[in-house]
């Protein structure tokens, strides 16, 4: 975490430099530069959410991916409204000097946190005691057939007491072991990993399949899924694939409509002044701090599921952006911000979706991949959509959104095929033999 925030705070005085001392215009380039090369805010993101996955349960990250977006929505609203006055009254130095300090304050907070690996461990343990009673009092109360087949899925989702026996084994009788014989980890390892991770059904649990040997084959092949959550997902690599590119699809609609939208206010039918930019700006972040209610009343009142939640939020991108591109009034421009009010929890639940079919282990190879392609769609749509914008103004001014609007129903198809699949699995599921049998078998 703490490289895409040293670049950002190097970006920061670098600007902040060349203002002060009124270099060249050529001087932004050095300051994008050290943003870039280092990730910039979106792999800090991604490292978040990482993060999060390590210490958070997998029926919570949801939520805790909307909570870790909404700080961004609330620091960008605060921060476009009050820019703008600032930039107003005394110039730009000034703003971006406070931002570099603020990036500073931010690296030194980066220790504080504490080992992830050791949060993980904890939570791994206790879901372990928790699944060692349940079965106990399963086995003691269950005396027939029918009641024991009703259990089965709770036990593949988390392992069966034998399995979990052989497992708690393995860790107590390798554990010195894994500290002592640490392997270098290298760019070359986390590719193998990243390519294992979307080319497999197969999830790997270090701590209960064991470690990977040289040739980097899994040691054991265990179907049955444990704690950590490894085991045996069919289907999971086209769904992986799935969720990837709906993923990149979405980020790339939302972050073109970020990179044209100040040019399309400012230009002509609407010709929005500069403090009217940044209010419609903060308001557009501030609606974001409304996430985690909507969630709550997504998942509490309406009894929603990730995907249904998804593929609502793909749904008011579309709506947004058509809105927009038939905005010729300030009020209309709002109305359309205000549907991206729905729109925010696209992001954090397609993550969370991809995090709930790899193992502990496997978490940052999955995240690795989408912060790589997460950064690839920030750069195809920034030239992208600013030469779709400039080639298509004079036609009509809003051909853009209208194009981003027909690029969502990429993602929200790879998302329903997905929701189709699992339903119809679901059915197969429940008119033939439990999952604890498929699985086995």
């Amino acid at each position: 975490m703490s490289i895409p925030v040293a670049g950002m705070t190097a970006s920061c005085v670098s600007l902040a430099v060349s203002i002060y001392f009124e270099w060249s215009l050529k001087a932004i380039f050095l300051s994008n530069f050290l943003a870039g090369i280092s990730g910039y805010y979106m792999t800090l993101l991604v490292q978040g959410n990482a993060y999060l996955s390590d210490i958070t349960p997998s029926e919570n990250r949801g939520m805790r991916f909307v909570i870790l977006d909404t700080a961004l929505g609330v620091g960008g609203g605060v921060g476009a409204i009050v820019s703008g006055y600032w930039v107003k009254a005394e110039g730009f130095f000034m703003p971006i000097a406070c931002t570099a300090v603020l990036s500073f304050l931010s690296l030194l907070l980066i220790p504080l946190l504490a080992d992830s690996r050791k949060i993980r461990d904890k939570i791994s343990e206790e879901k372990k005691k928790n699944v060692q009673i349940t079965e106990s009092g399963e086995c003691s109360n269950n005396n027939n057939d029918e009641d024991y087949l009703m259990s089965a899925d709770r036990r593949s989702s988390y392992g069966s007491s034998s399995s979990i026996s052989q497992h708690t084994e393995w860790d107590n009788n390798n554990e010195d072991s894994h500290k002592k014989k640490k392997k270098k980890y290298n760019v070359v390892d986390l590719m193998r990993a990243v390519w294992k991770v979307y080319s497999s059904d197969y999830s790997h649990c270090v701590k209960c399949h064991g470690p990977i040997n040289e040739e980097h084959k899994y040691v054991t092949f265990h179907p049955e899924k444990c704690i950590h959550g490894g085991g045996r997902y069919p289907g999971r690599i086209w769904r992986m694939w799935f969720y990837l590119f709906a993923y990149n699809f979405n980020m790339f609609v939302i972050v073109g409509g970020m990179i044209f939208q100040t040019i399309y206010l400012l230009s002509k039918p609407l010709c929005f002044t500069p403090v009217l930019v940044g209010i419609q700006s903060g308001f557009k972040f501030g609606l974001i701090a409304l996430s985690p209610l909507i969630v709550l009343i997504y998942q509490k009142v309406l009894k929603m599921t990730n995907h249904m939640i998804i593929l609502t939020a793909l749904v008011a991108v579309a709506a947004s952006d058509v809105v927009m591109s038939f905005a010729t009034h300030s009020a209309i421009v709002f109305i359309a911000t205000s549907l991206m009010l729905f729109a925010n929890t696209a992001k954090p639940f397609i993550q969370a979706q991809i995090s709930s079919i790899v193992s502990d282990s496997e978490q940052g190879a999955a995240f690795a991949l989408l912060s790589f392609t997460e950064i690839l769609s920030f750069l195809t749509s920034t030239v992208s959509f600013l030469m779709l914008y400039s080639a298509t103004v004079g036609i009509y001014h809003g051909f853009a959104w209208l194009v981003a609007a027909a690029i969502v129903i990429i993602p929200f198809s790879l998302i329903m095929t997905v929701v189709i699949c699992d339903r119809k699995r679901s059915l197969d599921d429940n008119e033939k033999e439990p999952l604890l049998h498929n699985v086995v078998t």
